[in-house]
């Protein structure tokens, strides 16, 4: 049987890094026992390979692209927003503080210690890094916060499945996240750089049911991941939608209708229909 660390990023062993404590462990400068998630029971079959990334979460859900951190960053930065913005100001809370608490938007059952980047006077927002319990322990002094409002990720783009798209709602993994869930969010910033595509993503929400991932519907102007006969993958832009009834109608819809296609059915715009027989072609509200 094979194991290895599952990506957490908790500190728990003494280091801040799975793949560090791993590298450690095929050196004998770590025990793999020193992993609190490493099993108990008797293992001398099991052997030391190198880590492999997964491209489904621990649910089995796919994503898009893995969040990864910063060149000599310890996690990919996270914006977040106190529910009491006060505390920040009645605290004196700074660059370099530890806070905890618990991302309630979205809904995450996990406690989280943070390191402060950056404080934003106006919205309220913290610029932090994820450093673990290990860390909230030793630190003389930790606001506890309790929850919070998870605002943005920010990190490099690794990508799995599809490149990040600018404007889109796309789904992602946090490399450090100790859940190994499935997020999504609207990407805001794509820059880049040379050691990698540097992505900013908002409005971030969490995935825990098959059925929110395969209800999918596809309009002109989105961007999708399609296979090629050779078998690999490339990302386009659906310019037009066509569909054909039973009854010989054809159904149109193009980018240029209406909002770019993104109007709902019943807006009375950009929805069009043509019978094949005839050649009569006329536009018709929903």
């Amino acid at each position: 049987m094979v194991w290895e660390p599952p990506g957490r990023n908790c500190g728990a062993c003494g280091v801040a890094e799975c793949s560090s404590f791993l590298a450690l462990a095929w050196q004998g400068k770590k025990d793999l026992r020193d992993c609190p998630y490493y099993p108990r029971q008797s293992c001398a079959d099991r052997v030391l390979t190198p880590p492999v990334s997964p491209d489904v979460d621990i649910s089995g859900f796919d994503y898009d692209f893995v969040v990864k951190p910063f060149p000599a960053e310890p996690s990919a930065r996270r914006f977040i927003q106190p529910l009491r913005v006060d505390l920040i100001e009645r605290w004196e809370i700074m660059p370099g503080d530890i806070i905890r608490g618990r991302p309630v938007v979205p809904s995450c059952p996990i406690q989280h210690v943070l390191r402060v980047l950056s404080v934003d006077p106006v919205t309220g927002i913290l610029a932090c890094h994820t450093v673990g319990p290990a860390v909230g322990r030793k630190s003389p002094k930790v606001h506890d916060i309790r929850a919070y409002h998870e605002i943005a990720f920010e990190g490099i783009a690794e990508t799995v499945r599809n490149e990040p798209m600018m404007g889109f709602r796309q789904r992602f993994l946090p490399a450090n996240c100790m859940r190994q869930m499935v997020h999504s969010g609207v990407i805001q910033r794509i820059l880049k750089k040379s050691f990698g595509t540097h992505v900013r993503i908002e409005e971030i929400q969490m995935h825990g049911k098959r059925e929110k991932l395969k209800d999918v519907t596809i309009r002109p102007g989105d961007a999708v991941s399609i296979r090629e006969a050779s078998g690999s993958r490339k990302t386009v832009v659906i310019d037009g939608i066509e569909v054909k009834t039973n009854e010989g109608v054809v159904f149109e819809r193009t980018h240029k209708d209406g909002d770019g296609g993104h109007q709902g059915h019943g807006s009375g715009k950009g929805h069009r229909h043509r019978h094949d027989q005839g050649g009569q072609r006329h536009d018709d509200d929903d």
